[in-house]
């Protein structure tokens, strides 16, 4: 899966690669970025960390020409009131102005990273930002594939979860589990026909910056016998019986109750005579009648 992915044999509009201190994601960035060269007529790279300069040093010298660098790490908060990029700047606004108004070329971008964002800004302005570069109309060229790298130990589960649904691709590094592999992923990828991938996969990447000994890292299974349980009998220990003998059984069978119906109850029912009946009521002592007319003392 992670290979499609470089190579774009897999399409994903949005890519999102968390990474942490323990598992740097940098250098799969840069894995990207290459592939990116490629195959698209434009890159624009967004850098905020000072550190994604060096990736920037990988490209080679015949696809120099595709990158359009926006540097937004010089001042970022805008306290040297510099004209670069900063926190205020309206991203999608400037990426599109610096590209080649050609409408029919192909254009991909690299954020390196999202960090600086989410902590100065919003989690909702940051998620209308990613659909924004997205957007062909807002860019003015068909966008192929956004990368974009996130500190996911800088951030709390609920900002991640929202950027992640933006998202239709997540890639998280993680510990790798095998003594030949450098590197370990945990891959979300949504298809475009709607089924949802979950695969972990360890990989090593190349001194060519290509992704190599891509291995599917298997669930585990348990296959140590199980013991067998024991079923316990809760009447055992008891000082009385629950149980019934069989003599107790048949005799239980043989009871008629009450609200059942058997055929010498049915036959007297049915052959049961109907008479004619009458209503008796005998009144209380707390009854109050009045046997006088309470009209007699009008002139009627």
């Amino acid at each position: 899966m992670l290979g499609d992915l470089v190579k774009g044999r897999e399409k994903s509009v949005l890519i999102l690669i968390e990474d942490s201190v323990e598992e740097p994601g940098r250098g799969l960035v840069s894995c990207f970025l290459l592939s990116l060269c490629q195959r698209m007529d434009e890159i624009h790279v967004v850098t905020f960390d000072p550190k994604s300069q060096s990736m920037l040093k990988v490209v080679p010298a015949e696809a120099q020409a595709k990158i359009i660098h926006h540097n937004c790490q010089n001042d970022f908060l805008k306290w040297k009131q510099s004209a670069g990029l900063g926190l205020d700047s309206d991203l999608p606004k400037e990426i599109a102005a610096k590209g080649n108004p050609n409408k029919d070329r192909k254009i991909a971008m690299v954020i390196d990273s999202l960090s600086s964002l989410l902590l100065f800004r919003p989690v909702p302005y940051t998620c209308q930002t990613l659909h924004k570069l997205s957007d062909s109309n807002v860019m003015g060229a068909s966008v192929e594939q956004i990368v974009v790298l996130v500190h996911h130990d800088l951030h709390d589960a609920g900002s991640l979860a929202l950027i992640e649904h933006t998202a239709s691709t997540v890639i998280r590094t993680s510990p790798t589990q095998s003594g030949g592999h450098e590197f370990c992923c945990n891959i979300l990828h949504k298809k475009i026909s709607g089924k949802i991938t979950r695969i972990n996969e360890h990989f090593n990447i190349s001194d060519q910056l290509e992704i190599e000994n891509l291995t599917e890292l298997k669930a585990v299974i348990d296959t140590t016998p199980q013991q067998p349980t024991v079923q316990v009998d809760p009447a055992a220990n008891l000082t009385f019986n629950l149980s019934l003998t069989d003599q107790e059984k048949r005799a239980r069978s043989q009871v008629k109750l009450p609200y059942t119906y058997d055929q010498d109850r049915i036959d007297a029912t049915l052959n049961k005579s109907v008479v004619e009946g009458k209503i008796f009521y005998q009144p209380d002592e707390a009854d109050d009648f009045d046997e006088e007319d309470p009209d007699d003392d009008l002139d009627v």
